[in-house]
């Protein structure tokens, strides 16, 4: 087992655990402080190392009625292509728990090109990822969300500057591969890079958000402010506020938009007042400056990004 070092900045090796790991071990040492760890070899006998690859996974996504194309990934629902891999006991534990929000689908499909680059964000709606690399690897760089990385205003995704050794300067982060059959925990608001490193990467997400987090950090503030502004302005008296709001979300790619999913919000150990959001709004807006400085590079990264093709369904 391996807690977060004490500094305020630095390395720290990720902690690793096997693959007979307890649900209660699991949640006491990583779930509930919301810390990272692979557990390492879960689906090192699976059918779909030697199966799968991405003309036989869109034969399967035709025929899988909850498959759906998304920006960036397919969504499932959690028991689709079940026949080619085992879900862990400790994920089923988590997405079933009555502490967190129920919903419809719980899974996510990458699939991936050698060199393809998923630059530095962390995951909306407060979710855990369970992120397991079924075909391939991956290099992945994690950021505390302790020591947070700037933003575009109001998105998860880092201002993109191209120079990870500056960004890493005065982190918390850790630097490491996730090979075929290893599981990575991602908690809630950790910022993310990851790199494809083999010729075909094939990855599968379970996500699940809690209705309630003990944990603390800048960004885990940032990011509840956000929502209750999002509210806001969702529940705004004057109509074209929240039709402004509505069209904005249902045209907006996925990974910008700003949305809830539940109707309730998340509760934290925050108490954040009007004087929280005022203070909010004004540190984004001071935001839009370091974002103009780096505006070129936006349009730049976005042509790299690899966009799944759309599912042909089967007629029945």
């Amino acid at each position: 087992m391996q807690t977060l070092p004490t500094q305020n900045s630095g390395f720290f090796e990720i902690a690793r655990e096997s693959s007979d790991i307890s649900f209660e071990k699991l949640s006491e040492r990583y779930l509930t402080p919301e810390i990272p760890v692979i557990i390492e070899g879960v689906g090192k006998e699976w059918h779909a190392r030697e199966c799968w690859n991405e003309h036989y996974l869109h034969e399967k996504l035709s025929q899988e009625p909850s498959a759906s194309t998304a920006s960036l990934w397919y969504w499932m629902d959690r028991d689709s292509l079940t026949e080619d891999y085992t879900t862990p006991d400790f994920v089923n534990q988590s997405l079933d728990s009555p502490l967190v929000f129920p919903r419809t689908q719980h899974l996510r499909l990458w699939i991936h090109k050698k060199g393809h680059v998923s630059s530095w964000h962390y995951d909306g709606s407060l979710v855990n990822v369970f992120n397991v690399q079924v075909k391939g690897k991956k290099e992945w760089v994690l950021v505390s969300p302790h020591t947070p990385l700037d933003c575009y205003p109001y998105t998860n995704f880092a201002i993109i500057k191209g120079d990870d050794d500056k960004i890493l300067n005065g982190k918390v982060f850790t630097r490491f591969v996730i090979n075929e059959g290893d599981i990575l925990y991602i908690p809630p608001v950790w910022f993310h890079k990851v790199v494809a490193c083999d010729v075909e990467n094939i990855n599968l997400n379970w996500l699940f958000t809690k209705k309630e987090t003990t944990a603390t950090s800048a960004t885990l503030k940032r990011e509840v402010e956000r929502y209750i502004i999002n509210d806001y302005l969702k529940n705004h008296r004057f109509k074209l506020v929240r039709t402004m709001l509505k069209q904005f979300n249902k045209h907006a790619p996925g990974y910008v938009k700003i949305s809830w999913r539940y109707q309730e919000l998340i509760r934290t150990p925050y108490n954040i007042s009007k004087t929280d959001l005022f203070k909010h709004i004004a540190k984004e807006a001071i935001l839009l400056g370091k974002t103009l400085l780096h505006l070129n590079k936006i349009k730049a990264y976005t042509k790299t990004l690899s966009k799944p093709k759309k599912i042909q369904k089967s007629l029945p």
